[in-house]
């Protein structure tokens, strides 16, 4: 075989690999189909969309929030990591409900984070960091729905910080300091 047919099949070969990579690295950074719910930032490897915005950015601003770049998930990306349903029952509610979204844990491993924690930032601009210890122990969800219904801005949504606290008894006498609602961006630290 002569050395110009051998360094075609190595260029050929190189170029399908090449492809192949971009298409599953970059296979979550189609366009939204809707308006960001839960936007990730920090120590990331994937994104899809650019630097911190002080105008399309707002509520982030007020925060004091800036990013480099971040991954934003819509209701329908979120959808495509895997709904995963826990039914919680905690003492101060009047009622156990069943709660359906991806586990947080799949959430950072589609972007890529490379954190030792990361920081959950609701609407209000409260926050809690959770470390990325616990989120390999437990099965935390970044929950999107409550009894069937996406959670409303107003109505704990649009994403909640959901523990597994039935299932583990060292969960059980945590307070609720973490269980962060209105989630609308994760940091990760």
């Amino acid at each position: 075989m002569s050395l110009y047919v051998t360094r075609s099949y190595w260029v050929l070969f190189v170029s399908f690999v090449l492809l192949s990579f971009a298409n599953g690295a970059f296979a979550m950074q189609e366009p939204l189909k809707g308006p960001a719910m839960v936007t990730v930032a920090g120590q990331i490897e994937q994104t899809n969309r650019g630097a911190f915005d002080p105008f399309e950015d707002g509520l982030a601003k007020v925060h004091d929030l800036t990013f480099k770049q971040a991954f934003a998930f819509d209701t329908d990306s979120l959808e495509a990591l895997g709904m995963k349903a826990l039914t919680v029952r905690y003492p101060k509610w009047p009622d156990g409900y069943r709660f359906e979204g991806p586990l947080l844990s799949d959430v950072l491993k589609a972007v890529g984070a490379a954190g030792k924690s990361v920081r959950a930032v609701a609407l209000d601009g409260y926050s809690a960091s959770i470390s990325m210890q616990d989120i390999r122990d437990y099965e935390i969800l970044l929950a999107i729905k409550k009894d069937g219904n996406y959670l409303a801005v107003g109505g704990r949504g649009p994403a909640w910080l959901v523990f597994p606290r039935d299932k583990h008894e060292a969960l059980k006498s945590r307070d609720d300091s973490q269980w962060v609602w209105s989630v609308y961006m994760i940091i990760v630290e």
